[in-house]
């Protein structure tokens, strides 16, 4: 095989999927899923695709689907991923991992049994400027990483969701921590080379949120149950090399400007994404060693994970690789619930 036919289930995010595997030259799109009868007539036109299903089990069941794109609300994630798997179809599966480590510990234990390729979809790792760093520091240029610095801070406006899925915790696993802090933390910790997290002090707040504030659009005050995650959080995470993690992400603030950042600190260099740079030291001095990535490819993690899939290599981010960040993840809340410093087991 040189081409893996793929279907999407969700076509929310999972537009952008789709997008991508029609696209890709190691890709078919053979089949898409979505209990919206409109999404998937859009879809029908756009990609020319003849297989619409309403019903994820039906579309597991499809003999021509080698590999799914779970596309849905977080609590969603482990039952359609593990009814794929077991359907012997490979995974990708949009972040996080899971809303839960339980459900998280059911996803990694479905793909053991399967042998499928099974992967999260990280997509800062998939970017020629992580990767340009991830190069160096694997060849010792930067020294041993010790601190790890990221942020991602939102204006009043930027809740999504309120009142669904994303701002009640049962459903998505918890607030801006779990919805963007996944990402900035997993290629933050992947750049790090994956050490591993020990304990973990947060804290959590939710100041706008429960007030009506900070969603664009919305009017009125949520109920408790509309919203029951934090609209701010912030972690120390430490690993059992000595290394550490400070952390923020937050939904809605009084910023005059979205932050963005992630920085590493390293024995002989440092580096930085967003923006991206790359210092080192010269004759004494810190010298600007960047490289210039004009000209680079850029990673696709549709194609990559294709070729997972056809070749029968484990992905960067896999299942089993992600089940720790969202156990760091859950280490953050639970610090932010006892009010005090937590273990990972």
């Amino acid at each position: 095989m040189d081409r893996l036919n793929v279907a999407v289930v969700g076509l929310g995010i999972g537009r952008w999927h789709a997008d991508s595997y029609a696209s890709t030259e190691n890709t078919n799109l053979v089949a898409v899923c979505d209990v919206d009868p409109g999404r998937l007539a859009s879809a029908k036109e756009r990609y020319g695709v003849e297989k619409l299903y309403t019903e994820y089990e039906a579309l597991c069941d499809d003999d021509e689907v080698d590999a799914v794109s779970v596309c849905v609300p977080n609590y969603l994630h482990a039952p359609i991923s593990v009814r794929a798997l077991e359907s012997g179809k490979h995974v990708l599966c949009e972040k996080p991992l899971a809303n839960s480590v339980e459900n998280g510990e059911r996803m990694v234990e479905a793909a053991r049994r399967s042998g499928k390729v099974a992967m999260v979809a990280m997509k800062f790792r998939y970017t020629k400027e992580a990767v340009a760093i991830r190069q160096r520091l694997d060849a010792g240029e930067l020294g041993a990483i010790y601190y790890g610095w990221t942020t991602y801070l939102r204006a009043l406006g930027g809740i999504p969701g309120m009142g669904g899925w994303f701002t009640r915790k049962p459903l998505s696993g918890g607030g801006p921590m779990i919805d963007n802090g996944v990402h900035f933390l997993d290629v933050l910790w992947w750049l790090m080379g994956c050490p591993n997290p020990t304990r973990v002090s947060g804290a959590t707040y939710a100041e706008f949120g429960p007030r009506g504030k900070g969603a664009s659009g919305w009017t009125g005050t949520p109920t408790p149950e509309q919203f029951s995650v934090e609209d701010l959080a912030t972690a120390m995470i430490h690993f059992d090399n000595g290394a550490s993690v400070l952390m923020d992400n937050g939904w809605a603030g009084y910023v005059l400007h979205e932050a963005i950042g992630v920085r590493l600190m390293g024995t002989q260099g440092g580096a930085t994404l967003w923006p991206f740079g790359i210092a080192a030291e010269q004759d004494g001095k810190v010298v600007d060693a960047t490289p210039d990535l004009a000209t680079a490819p850029e990673p696709s993690q549709f194609r990559y994970f294709a070729d997972c899939a056809l070749n029968g290599t484990q992905p960067i981010s896999s299942f089993e690789n992600c089940l720790t960040v969202l156990k760091m993840l859950d280490a953050v809340y639970r610090s932010a619930a006892a009010g005090a410093e937590v273990t990972i087991p």
